[in-house]
């Protein structure tokens, strides 16, 4: 070989060496792949369709344009799902859970749970609205969301003792120094709210889907139940907001105040707070397995951001859903996941025993 010919190879090797990291560096990092969405819940439930919506949307944001795939992975009233991301999905970017509820299971300290979601890399959540409705013919008669403070005893309906929507409802109406009997143990909204219909129980709440999609044209605007307020939602920093998807309603704490003059206080409100928080502003939680890559944590977190402009998501969600989902990202995610975890142990205490009293 002749001297010109091999020196001609060694530059060709070294071209080689120096830019085969630099092209490494920038492929995409999902490009090629499958990004498995793990949803908490059954198929066919409020959690599933909002996670399929999701789920045929964001690849176009997510640089590479991977194939995702969404798989149900329900039981344990969610903590399944969480447990198998947390103890058994590969940290390598390629599984993802859209989650119902799980920082208020370990805010809770729900014994099924055993990862520390302190652990699992936070992506987006997207923040749902609960509004709660009561027969309006409650004695002596229920027209506006103020006349709550005279009803007379009534039976409140909800799904278990250690359910969030039943450990709001019940902390609100001792706020409000209301009379009533609990009533659980119902399998679904749905089913709470057929008896409603029957009379069975005269109080219920509901989230977005089921009060625009049912509850709105079929028992409000006949006349059967008034809907008197909707769970407090909260700005990362923690100050109170009103929400845009109910502007013709109140929340539960400008309700309290027109009925009592001044604002909501103690320890009972602080506990409906961080649990408004756990399961209203971080209703629905996308989130990584521990020790995913930092790549695949920016690039979902820049995915949910865009999707929340996205025109055609935004369409379908509002056709599936019936509202607008708007999304944490980022630090103010964070801000209100910290929030929740950092509660206090007095305040957990006295939540666990708020619960433990309904049982006895």
């Amino acid at each position: 070989m002749n001297f010109g010919l091999r020196e001609a190879i060694l530059a060709f090797c070294g071209l080689i060496f120096f830019v085969t990291p630099s092209f490494s560096a920038e492929r995409p990092f999902y490009q090629g792949k499958t990004l498995n969405l793990i949803i908490n819940f059954a198929a066919g439930g409020p959690t599933d369709i909002e996670g399929r919506v999701v789920a045929r949307h964001l690849a176009k944001h997510i640089t590479g344009n991977p194939t995702i795939v969404a798989q149900n992975m329900a039981g344990a009233g969610g903590v399944t799902g969480i447990n198998f991301l947390g103890e058994v999905a590969k940290p390598d970017g390629q599984t993802m859970g859209y989650f119902t509820g799980p920082y208020n299971h370990q805010m809770m300290r729900t014994p099924t749970l055993r990862v520390d979601l302190n652990k699992l890399p936070y992506i987006a959540s997207v923040y749902g609205v609960t509004v709660c409705y009561i027969r309006s013919d409650v004695p002596p008669g229920i027209k506006k969301p103020t006349d709550i403070a005279k009803a007379e005893r009534f039976r409140a309906g909800g799904l278990s003792f250690d359910s969030n929507k039943d450990l709001r409802f019940r902390l609100a109406f001792d706020l409000l120094g209301l009379k009533y009997d609990y009533v659980t143990g119902y399998n679904s909204s749905s089913d709470a709210r057929l008896a409603v219909q029957r009379n069975e129980i005269q109080y219920h709440d509901e989230s977005i889907p089921g009060y625009r999609g049912v509850v709105e044209p079929q028992l409000v605007k006949t006349g059967m139940v008034t809907p008197i307020y909707y769970h407090d939602v909260f700005s990362p920093d923690g100050t109170l907001k009103s929400s845009p998807d109910f502007p013709e309603l109140s929340s539960f704490a400008q309700v309290y105040t027109q009925i009592f003059g001044k604002p909501p206080s103690g320890i009972k409100y602080e506990a409906l707070k961080v649990a408004n928080m756990a399961s209203g502003n971080m209703s629905r939680v996308a989130i990584l397995p521990p020790g995913s890559p930092p790549d695949a944590v920016a690039a979902l977190r820049q995915a949910f951001a865009t999707l929340s402009k996205d025109e055609d998501f935004i369409t379908e969600a509002q056709k599936a859903m019936r509202f607008h989902p708007r999304f944490d990202t980022g630090e103010d995610g964070e801000r209100l996941k910290q929030k929740i975890l950092q509660v206090s142990p007095e305040l957990v205490d006295f939540i666990r025993q708020f619960i433990d009293q309904a049982r006895k």
